[in-house]
């Protein structure tokens, strides 16, 4: 994950275009995730030291310990960005999504989607919304995580997907597909 690294569009022979994050997303989203729960420990110790002084002090660990979670959200993020390619054909908008089981869903990405959900994180933390789209094709849900839209290279995918469909849009405390 360390180096100096652009991004780069990468295409089959198809015309189909490889929906992902990119390497220095990642190592943004880990450096401000780990920046909160960095402070999130800071937070809990402090809260701890000074609580056996004083007792209202207390109200200040629920907040530590939802920043120390940070880290459990981005484990799941990027967990699941890092399961699945998702090959996007940008003339036909056609979509392939091949999962490392083996599993492979194909659609078109105007057409085939029955409905979109995006369940977001109710707020940012240092710049880094949490969440994912719920996508129902098929009968099947497809999750693409947010941190995937964070790459400009990705935008006319999720461009056509937004203008196609209504996003029914909904707040979770930990978003975790």
């Amino acid at each position: 994950m360390k180096g100096k690294s652009s991004a780069i569009q990468r295409s089959n022979n198809q015309g189909f275009y490889l929906i992902e994050s990119g390497t220095p997303i990642i190592q943004r989203t880990i450096k401000n995730t780990l920046f909160s729960v960095g402070i999130g420990v800071v937070l809990f110790v402090i809260t701890i030291l000074l609580a056996l002084k004083v007792k209202i002090i207390l109200f200040m660990l629920p907040i530590s310990i939802y920043l120390m979670s940070q880290l459990l959200l981005l484990n799941n993020q990027l967990k699941y960005a890092k399961d699945q390619r998702i090959w996007f054909n940008p003339n036909t908008n056609d979509v392939i999504i091949e999962w490392l089981s083996g599993n492979r869903v194909n659609f078109n990405l105007q057409k085939d989607i029955q409905q979109v959900k995006a369940i977001k994180s109710v707020q940012k933390n240092n710049q880094i919304l949490f969440g994912y789209y719920e996508l129902i094709v098929h009968n099947n849900q497809v999750f693409l995580p947010f941190i995937l839209e964070d790459n400009q290279l990705n935008s006319r995918f999720f461009k056509v997907l937004k203008e196609n469909h209504p996003v029914k849009s909904k707040s979770s405390l930990f978003p975790i597909i």
